[in-house]
């Protein structure tokens, strides 16, 4: 069975890789939709984005993940590959109102079931917003418990080459606090 795992991921966290191992235990085949709407002002560009999610996915699962950079609507996504599930990860009764409202657009539009998965039990308050307040903050490396190594080191690289902090801060331990 093929299922599809959307999100803008910005940036992908250890919460998102969280279900997308759980993903990987349930599916044959998993598409990972880095999703850019264009109503919604992103950290980090598209492509960015799907180099950490790239980099943040463990390799044992390269022959079986789909990692797609994707302008559109999901749903036609879903219909064009013929994707079976479709994921959805919550962490709280937040998430769960928005993902029912959500579900109702994929069940009217396409033939996917939708499942819900949340991340293990240690990630389950982590946030793509809340990664974003750390590097906002200078608060640089309390990011990196959020997020894999090698996506917290390209996203770093990232920032500094378009001059976004961190700059020299780096190696202060203020920037901890």
């Amino acid at each position: 069975m093929k299922a599809v795992y959307a999100g803008s991921f910005d940036p992908i966290t250890l919460g998102h890789v969280s279900v997308i191992e759980r993903a990987f235990n349930l599916f044959d085949e998993v598409h990972i939709i880095i999703a850019n709407n264009r109503a919604k002002s992103h950290y980090f560009t598209l492509q960015q984005r799907t180099e950490l999610v790239r980099l943040s996915i463990p390799a044992e699962y390269n022959t079986r993940a789909h990692i797609v950079p994707f302008e559109g609507i999901v749903a036609n996504y879903i219909n064009e590959h013929k994707i079976d599930v479709v994921i959805r990860g919550i962490r709280n009764a937040t998430d769960l109102d928005y993902e029912l409202q959500l579900e109702q657009f994929v069940r009217n539009s396409t033939e996917a079931d939708t499942i819900y998965l949340s991340p293990y039990t240690p990630y389950m308050q982590t946030s793509s917003s809340l990664v974003r307040m750390f590097f906002q903050s200078n608060k640089y490396t309390l990011a990196l418990n959020y997020m894999t190594p090698d996506a917290y080191d390209q996203a770093i690289c990232y920032m500094q080459e378009t001059n976004q902090p961190p700059s020299n801060k780096l190696s202060s331990p203020t920037n901890d606090l």
